[in-house]
């Protein structure tokens, strides 16, 4: 008995710690729709140069940060330094949402990650 009430805690707690718990059915991390506001900053990042990344941060709000870079020798330099923007802008507006990757280079990506 005190090997299923084990086997079941943990069954029980990594169903949550990987979101196959979550209310509803739905994975603890979702993804929520960027505000319209945010196509005018994406069209102008579509316009730069080389390799580039765009990365979002989108609160259950709609309260949402953003970062790029381009022009860079790779995807991941670019990555680094979007993520490092995306994540000082977080912190101005208070938003708590990770980022999330958007765009690599004219690609949207968003809606494709962890379905």
């Amino acid at each position: 008995m005190k090997t299923l009430l084990r086997f079941t805690m943990l069954f029980i707690l990594l169903s949550l710690i990987c979101g196959c718990a979550a209310p509803g059915g739905r994975p603890l991390e979702s993804r929520t729709p960027p505000p319209d506001s945010m196509t005018r900053v994406f069209l102008r990042y579509k316009e730069l140069p080389g390799e580039k990344v765009f990365v979002v941060a989108v609160d259950r709000d709609g309260r949402w940060a953003y970062g790029y870079d381009y022009n860079r020798a790779s995807a991941e330099e670019a990555a680094l330094s979007a993520s490092s923007k995306c994540d000082a802008m977080r912190k101005k507006r208070n938003i708590f949402t990770r980022a999330k990757l958007f765009a690599i280079n004219n690609t949207v990506v968003y809606y494709n990650q962890f379905k």
